[in-house]
């Protein structure tokens, strides 16, 4: 899951000469959950991205001089401007409907991002460890594999408490994500509070403050409620892709993360 250094390095990146970029069609993707019709109950996962433009890039750009804007909150406001619609939903009608999405659909579509803007390949220059020779590398966007899980994204997280109880749990998203990383200041902090968020009491007796029963949960319980809720995100993993040199033909490893592959 993308971190604040990937926050960085974006704000770093949007500061270098953009890359060529090639004409490419709208992108449409399955989503992993989507978003609920209130209306007929159903899940709607038919998500429609289009390819950034300068405007867009001009508009990412000013976040750079905000210290404070976190990673969620950087694709938060790039995923408003490159996705069209999510099921029957309009995104610029209903902008907000993008921090609703689990942390795993959100990624989905950040990568749709890239294909709609530079088209299912990536070019990179690299000059090889090894002789120091400079290399035209093509990457295909389309062999990210994605995480294997073992929970439905549309349903919810049931997890055994040391008590007995059962406690069912909603997977984490945009909107948690950003509210976690703007108020925590510590990682025990984070899980309270993601802990707290998550937490589903329909049907059953919701204590009066989520925090304080987030807080008072035993440690056990707490590592055991996070590391599900990590591990039941479906998603496209960004992982070091391997190159052969055109010119000494050693291979070497590219490390890739989110802002490599959309500015370069």
């Amino acid at each position: 899951m993308p971190t604040q250094s990937d926050a960085l390095a974006i704000n770093q990146a949007i500061s270098d000469p953009v890359p060529r970029i090639q004409s490419s069609p709208i992108v449409s993707i399955e989503l992993f959950r989507g978003v609920k019709n209130n209306d007929t109950g159903d899940w709607e996962t038919t998500a429609v991205v289009s390819e950034l433009t300068g405007e867009d890039e001009e508009a990412l750009a000013a976040l750079d001089s905000d210290d404070d804007v976190l990673y969620a909150q950087y694709m938060s406001a790039l995923l408003k401007r490159s996705v069209v619609s999510i099921g029957n939903t309009s995104v610029k009608s209903n902008p907000a409907v993008i921090d609703s999405l689990i942390i795993g659909d959100r990624d989905a579509l950040f990568l749709a991002t890239v294909k709609a803007t530079y088209g299912d390949t990536r070019e990179y220059q690299i000059n090889c460890p090894h002789c120091r020779e400079s290399n035209d590398v093509l990457i295909n966007l389309n062999e990210f594999p994605n995480r294997d899980v073992s929970v439905n994204p549309k349903e919810q997280i049931k997890i055994f408490l040391k008590d007995g109880t059962v406690q069912k749990f909603n997977l984490v998203t945009g909107s948690d994500s950003q509210h976690v990383s703007k108020l925590a200041k510590s990682i025990p902090e984070q899980n309270t509070m993601l802990i707290a968020r998550c937490a589903d009491w329909e049907g059953g007796e919701k204590p009066a403050d989520t925090m304080v029963w987030a807080k008072k949960l035993g440690m056990k319980d707490r590592a055991k409620i996070i590391d599900a809720l990590l591990e039941a995100q479906p998603g496209p993993e960004i992982k070091e892709v391997d190159a052969h040199c055109a010119h000494c033909e050693k291979p070497f490893p590219i490390m890739l993360n989110w802002a490599s592959l959309l500015f370069g």
